[in-house]
This record gives C-alpha cells, structure tokens and sequence, in this order.
C-alpha cells in the first residue's frame, strides 16, 4: 500500500474560513468511529487465526508422532525363522546328506522395559499436547497484539487525514483571502506549515497501518480484511488483572506447563533405562534332521547376555542428568515468567492510569479548551492560525486517546497470555459457539 499523500482537492472551492475551521470537528465524539454493518471484532480475528495459521496444524502432527511412538515402543521384536544346514559337501555327500535344523527364536523382554519404553514414549506425547497448548497460546498473544495495533492505526490514519482535510481547506480559504489582500502572506506561510504537518503525520499514519495490516495478513496466512476493526477492550474484562498473585498467575503458563511435562517424561527415561539394564533372553526351538540316518530330533536354544561389563549405567547416568537439567530449566523458566509477570502488571498499571487521565480529564479539558476557542474565533477575539493550532492539538488528544487505549490492551492481553490466556480461548470458544447456533 502506497502511503504518499498529496494535498487534496479544494472542494469546499472558497469557503469562508470560519465556515471551514467551526464545521470541521465535532466535540465530543472522540471515540466514535464509523463502523460498518459487521465490523470484524478480536473474537473475529483470534478464530480466524486458528483456522488458517499452520503452526498448531504442525504441533498436532507432532502429537500423532508422539503416539506413534508410543505404540511403537511397546511392542516386542519380531521372531527369527534360522535354517542351519551343516556336514554337506566335498566327501560327506549332497545336500540330501546334510543336517538340517529348522528352529524359530523370539527375545523375551525383562524388567518391564517395553513397558517402561511405551510409558517414556507416552510422556513425550503428553509433553507433545503441551507444546500444542503452547504453542495456541502463542499464536492468539500474537495475533491479539497485531489485532490491537492493526485498530489502533486504522483509528489512527482515520483522525490524522480528518484533519489534513480541515487543514488543506482551511489553507485554501487562508491562500485566497491573501489573493484578495485581505490576509497576511505570513498568514498563508503558517497555513502552508500546518498543511505539512498534518501530511506528514497522515502519510506516517497510513504506513503503521499498512505495517500493521500485511502482519495481521501474515498470521491468517493471506486471509484479506474485508471489514472494520472493532476496538478490542470491549471484549477484556479488566478488573481480572487486578491484584493477583504471581505464583498463582503464572501457575497455568502453558510454557511452565510444557517444561513440567517434560520433566515427567524425563523421569520416565531413567525408568526405561533402569529397565533396560536387565538382559533380555531369547529362547528358541526347532527340529533337526539327520541327513546320515534320516533321523529328526528336537532342539531348543536359550540365550542370556552376561551384565558384567555393560549394565546400562551410562544410559541411567545420562537419563538422570536430563531430569536435573530439565528440573532447573523449569526452575529458570517458572522466575523468568514472575519476573515477565511484574514487569506486564506493571505497564498494565501505567497504561491503565494514563487511559484514565485522557479519558476523563485531559480529553474534556481538550475539547472545552476547542469549545473556548471557537466561540473567541466566533467573535474576533482569535484568529484563525490559532484557532487551527487548538483544533490541531485537541485531534493529538484523540491519537493520544487511541494509543492509550491500544498500549492498555497490550498489557491486559501480556497478563492474559502469561496465565495461559482464559479470557483470548473464551473468546474463542465464544465465537465458535455463535457459529453453531
């Protein structure tokens, strides 16, 4: 998308001033937006995710492997069908003349490794499911933080080119009174300025906002936006990020939860090994045929390795060192998730304090500083340059707004996504109940 802007075209022709600078705002509507008949809301946007975003498609096909394994890891090995043919050739005959022994043998596992094997293999399934439910949590932050920063702009790019309107026409209004010798050439040059301004801020906007729409594009793997973004704190209850614990927020962090799963597997490990540091026997039994005297006899094999060198002790060394490492990876990631913790209900705090202020005092106080302002341009006491000056900083109260509202929504959505984002799968689900009905 092409974010150059030019000015527009005068189609307001030549309008008085204080016709152009008093219509051109509206107080009081600084949060309205123009939705359309069916605005894509954030609900919208995290289903759409799911659905075409490959990631938790890839993460279920490890899942199946992991399965896989698990069926694998129990069972036991194949027999061995062995044909030995001995004494035939040179002086002592033909085949005919040979001994012959047909035998079948089979390895009988000990220990319960197979089954130690196929509970390790489950572990790591288990542990597959986790990473599944990881990775979903990764995938709706994302796509929620895009989602807000993709409204935001669009909210954005639709204040700042509002107001390059108002300043391309009032410029235009401001250019022909100089032409008629009723205004100052300084007069035209500030006008000139603000006109610079506010493209400059309106060609910055449409950029973040072609930014921010090719990332959400990216997420739903080409899925074009054909609606309006709805803003997304409507859909977040706030008051859940007040005063919780960090231990007990972090508790369901799906990241902590995977790194637990894996712990468990490891665990599972040392068992395998342990199992597999007794010897497994294989027994056979056969029929043997005398080729000399045409006599057959039966024939049976028992087979047993001797543990005196190799007792698997480096495999239960190894599986036991993995557990530890495993143990303290989930002690490193359980801090650093505390410390993430304090960090986001710190930003949630300030950006929640910040919206409030703009919200409630700084966004009134703009809009009866613009009130004031028309009513002393109404009657001679302001003049026009200044006036476009306040009308210029009460619509940088309503970016300021916007922004506000967009940083608050991130922190509530970091909270989220450390406790293993409820309310982004509630809204999920939601939605997909919606469909049903």
């Amino acid at each position: 998308m092409k974010s150059k802007f030019v000015a527009w075209p005068n189609w307001l022709g030549r309008r008085t001033v204080a016709a152009i600078v008093l219509a051109g705002v509206s107080i009081g509507t600084a949060e309205a937006q123009t939705v359309s008949a069916d605005p894509l809301n954030l609900s919208d946007a995290l289903n759409l995710a799911l659905e075409n975003n490959p990631i938790t498609g890839a993460a279920r096909e490890e899942i199946r492997a992991a399965e896989a394994d698990a069926l694998q890891a129990g069972l036991w090995d194949n027999p061995n069908l062995q044909t030995e043919i001995e004494e035939f050739g040179s002086d002592r005959g033909g085949i005919g003349d040979a001994d012959t022994t047909l035998s079948i043998n089979q390895t009988i596992p000990l220990g319960g490794d197979r089954a130690r094997a196929r509970d390790a293999a489950s572990a790591w399934a288990s542990a597959a499911r986790a990473d599944l439910a990881l990775q979903r949590n990764r995938l709706l932050a994302s796509t929620a933080q895009v989602y807000v920063t993709a409204q935001a702009a669009s909210e954005t790019l639709s204040l700042r080119m509002e107001l390059l309107e108002i300043a391309n026409n009032s410029a235009d209004a401001i250019r022909s009174r100089v032409e008629a010798g009723r205004a100052s050439p300084i007069e035209r040059n500030r006008a000139e300025m603000l006109v610079g301004l506010a493209t400059i801020a309106a060609n910055d906007a449409a950029s973040a906002q072609a930014a921010a729409n090719n990332e959400l594009l990216a997420i739903w793997s080409g899925a074009q936006v054909s609606a309006e973004l709805a803003p997304p704190l409507r859909e977040l209850d706030l008051s859940a990020y007040n005063d919780a614990q960090a231990a007990d927020w972090i508790l369901n962090n799906p990241e902590l939860v995977q790194l637990r799963a894996v712990t468990r597997a490891r665990g599972q490990e040392i068992r395998r090994e342990r199992a597999a540091a007794i010897p497994d026997v294989t027994v056979g039994a056969g029929v043997r045929r005398f080729g000399a005297t045409d006599e057959t006899a039966f024939v049976a094999t028992f087979e047993v390795p001797i543990p005196v060198v190799n007792r698997n002790q480096g495999g239960v060394a190894a599986a036991a060192s993995r557990e530890n490492a495993a143990r303290l990876n989930e002690e490193v990631v359980r801090r650093s998730l505390i410390a993430q913790y304090a960090s986001a209900a710190g930003r949630f705090a300030r950006a929640q304090s910040t919206y409030s202020q703009l919200h409630e005092n700084i966004l009134p106080a703009s809009e009866n500083a613009l009130g004031a302002a028309q009513e002393a341009y109404r009657e001679g006491a302001l003049d026009v340059l200044n006036f476009l000056d306040i009308q210029r900083s009460y619509f940088d109260v309503r970016v300021d707004l916007i922004s506000a509202r967009a940083d608050l929504a991130r922190a509530a959505i970091e909270l989220d996504a450390l406790a293993g984002a409820p309310q982004l799968n509630r809204l999920v689900e939601t939605n997909s109940e919606e469909a049903v009905q």
